[in-house]
């Protein structure tokens, strides 16, 4: 029972337990991951807004289906299929979850929106309710659902494309944890010349790896903490590459410990000095991870899974190698007997010796190496470009991403959306004027390729809601109306030149009627005398004539005179209608003249104001004419039958909020949403949206942007803000970490800022290399950030091990120091290989982020190797003696 108290026993016991429980609360790795692989952004915002919305988009997903015709514009067959393809779809909407499917054969704006200007390329925009771990299946289904004949089909997205990188670069990095594995297990044979001590390291880095994911699992799961994949990933490298070298420290303590020390005392030992020394070189950067856990930026907030990875793996390595050496003894190193042999020249020495004899020349070679690399760095980088790894092996989301970008244009793949959300309803006139303004001021910023809004729901005006055309048609009614009012004034004057006539020629008649009247009055006036004449013949005798006869002469006197008698009443009449002729052709002229003259009047005094109207609607036409030239004729107006306008009711649903209290500007950029113009353009855009709502009815209203840009802009700007702060931060408490354990505030400084230039300079190189040279696009703040920390652990161990707590700078010895940096460079190369073992495979992947990790570690592993050499003995022996400008006169002169 007393045997397994010991030591060697207990820490067995312990991490066997440590190691089963971690297996037992690991949750289903494959489905965490999976969660986690989203691009980083504010989801509670962005889920906030998509409440808000309305539209029964909440809690969903959009996916864009993209059919394509390779060989030219698509044919009506072609057109017909796809709408029998996505109408297939939408019935069998419940199968994928989809909420919404928009497609160009929906609403009005659709058509122009969802076809591409050569004709060739037909988009559907899906709105899925679906989790981020089950996109990719989700969107798989539905790109084997539109497969069509002669078509290229695919299903893409942003989130999508993240996604899958993100799986494949776990995928590749598992893959490197393999080879790298394996290739520290041979680089560990071969030193120790054991087959043993590659096992027990094997065993160590699985306890470490178990307990470190699932503590980093558990820990996200329970409370919360911020966590990326690529975060777990780094931890899992970070324990991986740790163990082998702690393994490696161990080993080499316990080959060169007495050989008449049991092997329990020796470990004991071996593990006191082990956590003494590479306390030293972890514990600051433990404390620096987590601080960094408080941070807004969440790439480095997640940077609490290094520091977990970190104390596990010292807490786990050596006392496992202090029970693997009490429990196997001598047989450890089996079946070799010798261990690697140290040379006696090696070029660390070679390098000190060169810094020692001239600093100057020293501290001139490392800035040759230095000062390019920073000078080059610089602040760009992307979370991820979307750029494919490799063209010839595209994805299906891959494929769709470049067919869009090809279609439809470079920026429409990731859109920059600037959502205004006001306290009142946002489609009223003086709110639609502000925003068509602001639309319009958008779309003149350089760089922006379209700007869609209710206004412009196809990026282009509704031609009939501007007062310019309004004007125009006004002004053409107008001059409709000006040429009837002028046929109008000739009207009246031939009507006036008629009523004179007509006037006249009334007159006229009542005059001739009085004529033929006198003239019939004339006429009765000679029958009367014929008449008269013939009664007074019957009345006289004639000499000639026989005497008559008593009753022939009455009789015929008798008819004589009544017809005497009726034509002397007939006379009478004409009499009479002779004076009332005259007396009303005198009445009717006098009224006539009178109403003539009127009437005259009149219509003169209509005239005047007739020619004054043709004048007024003239100089109304002119102004018209000049006012829709000017800037109010560019001024949004809705008019009354916008209920009947179908794309401008499209336009509501599509841009405005169910409540009618938020909208939004789609902006699509001419460059992809992750280069350095994108970001530089959305600033404009951000400037100009606030100038341009000052003073207006939407002074009060929130602005949001968002999109990829937006949220690469947002962390650029955590950068720019906080830079300074986390820089000082850091350096602060390297800087008193080593203090405390080097006891030399100056030296403590020196190796903080070779580590900080050493840093900057490979960040400078790697950029150059990844991104001008090899044409990688930018590069991951996970790059760096995830660099640093393997930069940080190998600067530490190196300058740690090189100054070894030793006062050079109260007891400098010239001799001591160069031996003690031959005796450095012997350290310096396993170390060295153990890294480069688990680096070499990751500069082999193709994924861009994990190339940029690997060549930037293995550019500041290079050049820490040479640098710390080259200076340190130099700046040593000058903090010692500095040497004088007259010395130096007398060295030159002689």
């Amino acid at each position: 029972m007393r045997k397994l108290l010991k030591p060697k026993w207990l820490f067995l016991f312990f991490w066997g337990i440590v190691v089963l429980a971690s297996i037992v609360i690991l949750p289903n790795i494959t489905t965490f991951v999976n969660e986690q692989t989203t691009m980083p952004q504010n989801q509670r915002t962005t889920a906030k807004y998509q409440q808000q919305w309305g539209h029964g988009l909440a809690d969903t997903r959009s996916l864009t289906l993209v059919f394509s015709n390779p060989n030219g514009k698509l044919t009506k067959s072609q057109h017909r299929q796809i709408t029998k393809v996505l109408a297939k779809l939408n019935r069998k909407a419940d199968t994928y979850g989809l909420v919404q499917l928009r497609t160009a054969t929906g609403m009005t704006n659709d058509r122009q929106l969802l076809r591409s200007n050569d004709g060739s390329t037909e988009l559907a925009l899906a709105a899925v309710q679906t989790s981020r771990a089950d996109l990719p299946i989700i969107a798989n289904q539905l790109n084997n659902a539109i497969a069509a004949d002669g078509l290229t089909t695919s299903v893409t997205s942003s989130d999508l494309v993240y996604q899958q990188h993100v799986l494949r670069q776990g995928r590749a990095l598992l893959v490197v944890y393999l080879i790298g594995t394996v290739i520290t297990l041979m680089i560990l044979g071969l030193i120790f010349k054991s087959l043993l001590v590659p096992l027990l390291n094997l065993g160590c880095q699985a306890v470490t790896l178990i307990t470190t994911v699932s503590f980093i699992t558990n820990s996200h799961l329970v409370w919360h903490w911020p966590l990326t994949a690529s975060a777990l990933g780094l931890a899992g490298l970070v324990s991986l590459l740790l163990t082998p070298i702690l393994t490696w420290s161990f080993m080499r303590a316990y080959w060169r410990s007495a050989a008449d020390e049991t092997p329990e005392a020796v470990g004991l030992k071996i593990l006191t000095t082990h956590y003494r020394q590479w306390g030293l070189t972890i514990i600051p950067l433990m404390l620096i991870t987590l601080i960094a856990h408080w941070t807004a930026f969440i790439t480095l907030a997640s940077a609490w899974t290094i520091a977990v990875a970190l104390m596990i793996t010292l807490l786990a390595v050596p006392t496992l190698n202090d029970a693997f050496v009490g429990w196997l003894g001598d047989s450890l190193f089996w079946p070799g007997t010798n261990a690697w042999q140290p040379r006696s020249h090696n070029l660390w020495g070679q390098l000190s010796r060169f810094s020692h004899w001239q600093p100057a020349l020293g501290l001139v070679a490392s800035a040759l190496l230095i000062v390019p690399g920073i000078l080059g760095a610089n602040q760009q980088f992307a979370d991820d470009n979307l750029r494919p790894w490799q063209q010839a092996q595209l994805t299906n989301a891959e494929l769709g991403q470049q067919l869009v970008q090809a279609h439809f244009g470079t920026g429409a793949t990731g859109p920059i959306t600037i959502t205004l959300q006001g306290t009142q309803n946002l489609t009223h006139q003086r709110a639609l004027q502000t925003i068509d303004q602001l639309t319009r001021q958008l779309t003149a910023v350089p760089n922006v390729n379209r700007v869609i809004s209710v206004t412009r729901p196809t990026g282009q005006p509704i031609a009939s809601f501007y007062v310019n055309n309004q004007l125009s048609a006004i002004n053409i009614d107008l001059a409709g109306k000006q040429t009837s009012v002028a046929q109008l004034q000739r009207t009246l004057a031939s009507d006036q030149k008629t009523l004179k006539q007509a006037a006249t020629n009334k007159h006229t008649k009542s005059v001739d009627q009085l004529s033929d009247r006198i003239n019939d009055l004339a006429d009765l006036n000679d029958q009367l005398n014929g008449q008269l004449q013939t009664v007074d013949k019957l009345l006289t005798p004639s000499a000639d004539n026989t005497q008559p006869t008593e009753q022939t002469d009455a009789e015929q006197l008798h008819r004589a005179l009544r017809k005497l008698d009726r034509l002397t009443s007939r006379t009478t009449t004409a009499l009479d209608h002779v004076v009332s002729a005259q007396t009303a052709v005198a009445t009717e002229a006098g009224h006539v003249d009178q109403h003539v003259h009127h009437v005259t009047q009149s219509l003169k005094q209509t005239t005047t104001p007739f020619k004054t109207l043709l004048a007024s609607l003239a100089a109304t036409h002119s102004y018209l004419e000049s006012l829709a030239d000017s800037e109010v004729g560019r001024s949004f107006y809705l008019p009354a039958n916008a209920a009947t306008n179908q794309a401008y009711q499209n336009s509501l649903f599509t841009n405005v909020s169910s409540d009618s209290n938020m909208t939004q500007l789609t902006v699509l950029l001419k460059t992809a949403p992750g280069d350095q113009a994108s970001r530089q353009t959305l600033r404009q855009l951000e400037a100009v949206t606030h100038a341009s709502l000052l003073a207006t009815p939407l002074k009060a209203s929130k602005i949001t942007t968002t999109g990829i840009t937006a949220q690469q802009q947002a962390r650029h700007q955590l950068v720019s803000q906080h830079a300074l702060k986390w820089t000082v931060g850091v350096a602060g408490i390297l800087v008193i970490a080593l203090w405390l354990g080097l006891r030399s505030f100056l030296l403590s400084a020196l190796l903080t800022s070779g580590l900080a230039a050493l840093a900057i300079s490979s960040w400078g190189w790697t950029q150059l290399i990844m991104t001008q040279w090899q044409h990688a696009g930018l590069l991951s703040s996970a790059v760096f950030l995830s660099s640093l920390v393997i930069l940080a652990l190998h600067w530490l161990t190196v300058t740690l091990m090189a100054v070894d707590r030793q006062n050079w700078f109260h007891n400098f010895d010239a001799q001591r120091l160069q031996t003690h940096f031959y005796a450095c460079g012997q350290l310096v190369w396993p170390v060295t290989l153990l890294e480069c073992g688990y680096l070499l495979p990751l500069w082999l992947t193709a994924a861009p982020n994990l190339k940029g990790l690997a060549l930037m570690s293995l550019i500041g592993i290079g050049l820490s190797n040479l640098i710390v050499p080259a200076t340190l003995p130099g700046l040593i022996r000058w903090t010692v003696s500095f040497p004088r400008w007259s010395q130096l006169l007398k060295r030159r002169s002689a």
